[in-house]
């Protein structure tokens, strides 16, 4: 037992000082665009940056300090950087364009960039063909080399060697680099920078490796030790179903009291994906199974026999909260004891709705008339929804009996104000 304490005691020391990142802008043009994924757009922006001429109004600022605080080429004057020319998606033939393009009249630079793309045969000693005075610039999310497949002419040849390749990543030096630049931006830009710069380490987060990197070292340290994450990784998907269940345990508690306000009842007769329910031993083993806490509102009743509106609080990935509709006499499926849920929502129970919810809130989405997120909202913030697949911060956090408390208190107040406030 002394082994496993020492162990995890260990990682927490070791982990401990690895930062979460703290983004910079509150709303991302590139998140909402899912631009941070699309490897031509990354490029166009920072082509941009580059570029004397570049919408951005800097002149050669960005290209003289990305030349010497990442390239580490040697100082070149003013004057050239002025009538240096930056080219995105440069054709060297009828199939292939090199991502980025820098020349004047000392050098070429050919910079190549992969996010999530693979890599393509002979590419790298094709473009090689294009420097001047230069190595090739490979630019990957962490500075990965390229493989034989990509150095090798296409169809045999040469390879082209590692040292005429100069690797670089998103993940450290595009980001320090860029880092270092945004205190003398003035706004507009500067925001526009910041969002960028959060795209930029959302695809190059080197935090769950650091973290893995840091857990191995004291695994590997000795074969107790080593032995004793083998028993704690046996046991962490109980442990987290555990916690998904003293989070529901906590949300039954807290609504006892306001059950009477709302005229709800629990739902005792189907158990249908009752939180309480062995199936969510295996949560992790699949997409979901969906963990949930149902109550019946009483007063809500609809032509069809056995149709009930019920107030349910689940897990699919993320908590959230809603308003659904359950049949009691339609055929089980999955198992269950009694009826279904309703996933074709017509206007006709949607109008029968409206006589106990109100119907400016009813926006159909498979068999819930409406529901949120724990922060009110209908997408997701990290810092403010427990996702206990990817055991955020907030999901964790919840361990703490007083921080589950205090979170399923504040989730109630918000699940009051969207949802249960709008009963009729």
């Amino acid at each position: 037992m002394e082994t496993y304490r020492d162990l995890l005691s260990q990682i927490h020391t070791n982990c401990k000082n690895i930062p979460f990142h703290k983004k910079l802008s509150a709303y991302n043009i590139f998140d909402v665009l899912e631009i941070q994924s699309r490897e031509v757009i990354m490029c166009r922006f920072l082509t941009d940056l580059l570029n004397p001429e570049g919408m951005h109004g800097c002149g050669i600022r960005f290209l003289k300090s990305f030349i010497r605080d990442v390239l580490k080429m040697d100082p070149v004057s003013d004057t050239l950087l002025l009538h240096t020319e930056v080219v995105k998606e440069y054709p060297i033939d009828k199939e292939r364009r090199i991502d980025i393009f820098i020349r004047n009249a000392e050098y070429q630079i050919p910079i190549e960039v992969k996010i999530y793309a693979g890599e393509q045969e002979g590419q790298c000693s094709d473009y090689f063909e294009m420097a001047q005075n230069s190595r090739l610039i490979y630019l990957t999310r962490f500075g990965t080399p390229p493989s034989e497949y990509s150095r090798k002419k296409k169809g045999g040849g040469n390879l082209l060697p590692l040292g005429q390749i100069q690797c670089i990543s998103w993940a450290e030096d595009i980001y320090r680099w860029l880092e270092g630049e945004l205190q003398n931006l003035k706004e507009p830009f500067r925001a526009v920078m910041e969002q960028y710069l959060d795209a930029v380490h959302s695809i190059a987060d080197e935090r769950e490796k650091k973290v893995a990197d840091k857990v191995i070292e004291a695994l590997y340290e000795s074969p107790e030790k080593f032995l004793a994450g083998i028993e704690i990784e046996k046991s962490m998907k109980k442990a987290k179903v555990r916690l998904i269940r003293q989070v529901f345990e906590e949300f039954q508690q807290q609504m006892q009291p306001i059950l009477e306000k709302y005229g709800l009842k629990l739902e005792k007769d189907s158990g249908y994906y009752s939180y309480q329910d062995l199936q969510h031993d295996k949560f992790y083993d699949c997409y979901s199974t969906y963990p949930g806490l149902n109550y019946v509102v009483k007063k809500a009743k609809f032509q069809k026999a056995g149709l009930e509106l019920w107030f349910r609080i689940e897990v699919e990935h993320n908590l959230f909260a809603g308003f659904c509709l359950f049949d009691k006499e339609a055929s089980s499926k999955d198992g269950f004891s009694k009826g279904y849920q309703v996933d074709d929502i017509t206007d006709g129970l949607k109008q029968e709705a409206s006589r106990y919810l109100k119907k400016e809130i009813i926006l159909p989405e498979d068999w819930w008339f409406a529901w949120c997120y724990p922060n009110g909202k209908r997408h997701c913030e990290e810092a403010e929804v427990p996702d206990f697949k990817q055991m955020n911060p907030c999901a964790v956090s919840l361990v703490d009996e007083t921080a589950r408390r205090e979170y399923v208190k504040r989730a109630l107040a918000v699940f009051e104000r969207e949802l249960l406030g709008w009963l009729l």
